[in-house]
């Protein structure tokens, strides 16, 4: 591509394209994969102060969708000093192609309207709610790749919401049971 005026041999879809088929190539090569469960608000029944899932059924979520990702990256994540001792919470940083994102059906007008705020994500057994999401890379207004922050939901959280029991019950095998 020229930076120039003159027209260059090749154009901006054809880089485009190219930087997008060498993204695929990577994640095929060394990529990792999350489960993203898309929220159903219409069909959810969450409590009205605090957005958590109530007892007739709790949040509700479309299946969850496998999507190939470019990276996963956990940290350890800082201790939180409460009354009731400490608490820890993991953060997850996801790097996907926003291509990739766009064939499973998380497209731009659902990063445009923050529509991904209420979708949770499950990788290595733990379940993982979307604080941030930035479009990374681009080319004349078309995002390449998207990174995402994510902070882990204890099983304690997740209340009445049967279709993430698996979750639940992994984050529950770590805890010791009182004698």
């Amino acid at each position: 591509m020229r930076a120039d005026w003159k027209h260059g041999r090749f154009s901006t879809a054809y880089h485009a394209a190219r930087i997008d088929a060498g993204l695929r190539a990577w994640q095929h090569r060394k990529g990792d994969v999350v489960t993203w469960f898309r929220a159903a608000p219409a069909q959810s029944h969450a409590h009205d102060v605090y957005d958590e899932g109530a007892a007739a059924g709790g949040r509700a979520y479309h299946p969850p969708i496998t999507v190939p990702v470019l990276d996963v990256s956990r940290d350890q994540g800082a201790v939180e000093r409460t009354a009731q001792g400490l608490y820890q919470v993991a953060p997850l940083y996801v790097t996907a192609a926003a291509r990739q994102l766009a064939r499973v059906g998380i497209s731009q007008p659902d990063i445009d309207t923050h529509q991904y705020l209420r979708d949770w994500i499950g990788y290595d057994g733990r379940l993982h709610r979307i604080d941030e999401l930035q479009a990374l890379g681009r080319l004349r207004r078309h995002d390449f790749v998207v990174s995402l922050k994510l902070t882990e939901i204890k099983p304690d959280e997740i209340t009445a919401d049967t279709q993430l029991d698996e979750y639940r019950r992994f984050g529950l095998r770590h805890i010791r049971q009182p004698r």
